[in-house]
């Protein structure tokens, strides 16, 4: 073990049969709101609580709350970017002792039976390495950054775009992986095929998470299938508080960063674990980097629009800023916004998983109160 690593053990077995891994590098007042939350739910999952900040406030965390789940806290010190926190979930992952983890961020929260419904169906179909569904977006007082608060309101779902994948066609499969992304960052994996995916991008050391998270989705793929329930909610993230929403800036990460090279490394690994009776590997790695650089497309234009339209940017921040005065205005169009959502969920789940999910989405929000 590396001299920046520090392991508490999970300290009482349990029977169940995923592990969540709440992999982190600051916001420890999340780190604790998330762990709070499981314990409001009396989670019978293990938790490995990976801390990246390594400066004695994870193990505070760890200490109010080792009695109370079952969890271990691992401590390894983020110093080089990215490697270090490649390196940590790689250690966290492989102290995993279940069949099917999960990875989590500390701003958001999961939802217990959407969960136990995958682990139910990957029980039952051993092609599949993964399952999940489209992530439920929570915002707390107005898109803030605060960790609790009396005005929580659901936002918006994922988009949904495909229920199994790989499709049949893998050159259908990488353009619609670029251009209508999927996310299953956050879903629920055989415990195996996730350590190995994350070994395989701490032994390519991406510079640029954006074009990471574009391998695991394609790598995942490419070792099994992936499923997508539609009619399912088991993960809630908080909106506004991540790296987008506080003002990430492509090109500064484009000259920061070795991103051609990032791409040409996934392109060359992907390549090579395609099935080749459709395509050559050098189809595949042509056809992931012309994909790539149609979603830049799409993508740059609306990323540099404010540097383009400078004074039309000032105004649309202005009326912003304007409008954010009248609360009473905003909380109403929140609540309306919410009320149109639940009744969506309740089109496409029907009744039964509708009244199953809705409780624990109500209990985000008294938790979310209760501080």
């Amino acid at each position: 073990m590396s001299n920046n690593m520090k392991t508490h053990k999970i300290n009482h077995p349990h029977d169940s049969k995923l592990t969540l891994l709440l992999a982190q590098f600051g916001r420890q007042k999340f780190s604790d709101r998330f762990l709070g939350h499981l314990c409001s739910l009396s989670s019978p999952f293990p938790v490995i609580y990976a801390d990246g900040d390594a400066n004695g406030e994870g193990e505070l965390i760890y200490q109010k709350y080792k009695n109370k789940l079952n969890i271990q806290h691992i401590e390894h010190k983020q110093v080089i970017k990215f490697i270090d926190y490649f390196t940590m979930i790689v250690k966290g992952l492989s102290e995993v002792k279940t069949k099917y983890v999960m990875l989590c961020d500390n701003d958001d929260f999961i939802i217990e039976n959407g969960i136990n419904d995958l682990i139910h169906f990957l029980e039952n179909h051993q092609d599949y390495v993964s399952a999940g569904s489209p992530t439920l977006k929570i915002q707390l007082n107005g898109f803030s950054v605060d960790v609790h608060g009396s005005n929580s309101y659901f936002d918006s779902l994922y988009q949904h775009y495909r229920s199994v994948e790989p499709l049949p066609n893998w050159e259908d499969q990488i353009e619609d992986t670029f251009l209508k992304f999927q996310p299953n960052f956050y879903y629920v994996f055989r415990t195996e095929t996730l350590l190995n995916i994350w070994k395989e991008i701490l032994n390519i050391n991406f510079t640029d998470l954006t074009i990471m998270e574009f391998f695991f989705q394609l790598r995942a793929l490419t070792i099994g299938k992936q499923r997508t329930f539609k009619n399912n909610i088991h993960y809630v993230r908080q909106v506004g508080t991540g790296t987008f929403s506080q003002g990430y800036d492509f090109s500064d990460n484009l000259v920061r960063n070795n991103l051609p090279n990032d791409i040409r490394e996934l392109a060359k690994n992907i390549a090579n674990h395609v099935n080749f009776k459709q395509h050559s590997s050098e189809k595949i790695y042509d056809l992931i980097l012309s994909n790539y650089a149609l979603s830049l497309n799409f993508y740059l234009p609306h990323n540099v629009l404010r540097y383009r339209f400078q004074r039309l940017f000032r105004i649309k921040t202005f009326f912003i800023k304007v409008s954010n005065k009248f609360k009473f205005i905003k909380k109403i169009y929140y609540i309306f916004k919410e009320k149109r959502l639940k009744r969506k969920l309740k089109k496409f789940y029907g009744k039964e998983t509708y009244d199953k999910i809705i409780p624990e989405l109500y209990k985000i929000q008294e938790f979310l109160k209760s501080k």
